[in-house]
């Protein structure tokens, strides 16, 4: 088998020869130039794995990354710099922007064993999965206008626990599919298909009408849990949507302050008038208000303030990295307490490990969801699910 090769651009030549010495040792096949406008001018493209520096003089790691990207180099890139943390951060969200995969990001100085746990996690392409294209695998609209219709679709729970007393509070309805013949279709696919094709409206009204029934069938045998709906916003155009919600919710004999209506900040960056008529009725008759993946949209805390919000629910993408990266730390930290200053209350999704879970608990999060606690459920699982958490 040939040798993996590794091309390492770093304008400073001792620091260079220390990487090309780590990865020769690895059995990499090595090269490497002070001159990035070399690289650009000559050097082949063709490579397993580039050690790319970020400040360089004439040409920086920015530009190089551009030049990789339009050249539709398959490299695995590890970022290094001793600069900035933040540049190094950016750098590695604009590879994976890209397409490029990212084998991580090091501040120099650093130690040879840091390069090489990077290295060695390097999985050349022939040795990976290949996918089929989703538009061969994947259902088309009228098999989901079908699945809608005959009742393909059903709903998983996910708890919601208290991070001061381990109670049980809630739960989150989640939409699945199961496709007669490509089984379970994942919601990423079939959420974006039914929002292009006008057909998430019928799905949002499955939704909410499943939840609420599920929640007044829990309260009926004794089991009390905040329902959590994630709502499209392409259904938020409905002006009768807080009549009609707030009548299911009387009919299945249940509160309307023990449900939550999800919206994602990106929905109201639109037409803002319409969401905040609907968003502020639907306030009025009870029901709570979550802005969901909080962090990830650009105009958070403007949206914070006008509308009547009670839940701010702070994206996994921040969560999964809080135990390993201090920047996701900070701005948990910030979003926990400006949350509690505006009087809302902090859920925390994607909670995967013990570690994260003491740390949001730390910082004063409220509630917290993620596969650590529990995943996905049916529910009738859940009852049976709560025993074992009480227990533990």
């Amino acid at each position: 088998m040939l040798n993996k090769k590794l091309f390492v651009i770093d304008d400073e030549v001792d620091f260079a020869a220390f990487v090309v010495d780590v990865a020769e040792g690895m059995g990499f096949d090595v090269d490497s130039t002070s001159d990035p406008s070399e690289f650009t001018r000559g050097c082949s493209i063709d490579f397993d794995v580039i050690v790319l520096d970020l400040f360089m003089p004439v040409i920086d790691g920015i530009e190089i990354l551009r030049f990789l990207a339009a050249n539709n180099s398959k490299a695995a890139i590890i970022f290094m710099s001793g600069k900035d943390k933040g540049v190094l951060r950016s750098a590695k969200e604009l590879a994976f922007e890209q397409g490029m995969v990212v084998l991580g990001v090091l501040q120099k100085p650093f130690r040879a064993q840091e390069l090489e746990a990077l290295l060695s996690s390097y999985v050349p392409p022939k040795y990976t999965v290949t996918q089929l294209s989703r538009s061969a695998e994947m259902p088309v609209r009228d098999e989901l206008r079908e699945a809608i219709e005959n009742r393909q679709l059903f709903l998983a729970f996910q708890p919601q626990i208290s991070m001061t007393d381990r109670k049980v509070v809630g739960v989150e309805a989640l939409v699945r599919w199961d496709h007669p013949a490509k089984g379970i279709v994942p919601p990423s696919y079939f959420i974006p298909l039914a929002e292009k094709h006008n057909l998430i409206s019928s799905i949002t009204e499955y939704v909410t009408k499943a939840a609420i029934r599920q929640q007044g069938e829990w309260q009926a045998k004794g089991i009390k849990l905040r329902m959590s709906i994630n709502i499209s916003p392409q259904t938020l155009d409905d002006l009768d949507m807080p009549e009609k919600l707030a009548s299911y919710a009387a009919e299945m004999g249940v509160a309307t302050s023990d449900i939550v209506i999800e919206v994602t900040e990106t929905a109201l960056m639109s037409d803002i008038v319409h969401y905040i008529d609907i968003l502020t009725r639907l306030r009025m008759k009870g029901f709570n208000l979550s802005i969901d993946d909080f962090g990830t949209g650009y105009s958070s805390l403007q949206q914070l303030v006008r509308v009547p919000f009670t839940e701010l629910k702070i994206d996994l993408a921040f969560i999964q990295k809080l135990d390993t990266d201090k920047e996701c730390k900070t701005i948990t930290e910030i979003s926990i307490l400006l949350a509690h200053k505006l009087d809302m209350r902090v859920v925390a999704e994607g909670i995967e490990n013990e570690a994260v879970w003491n740390i949001l608990k730390e910082l004063g999060c409220d509630e917290g969801q993620g596969y650590w606690m529990g995943k996905p459920m049916s529910a009738e699982k859940i009852p049976a699910w709560m025993k074992i958490w009480f227990s533990m």
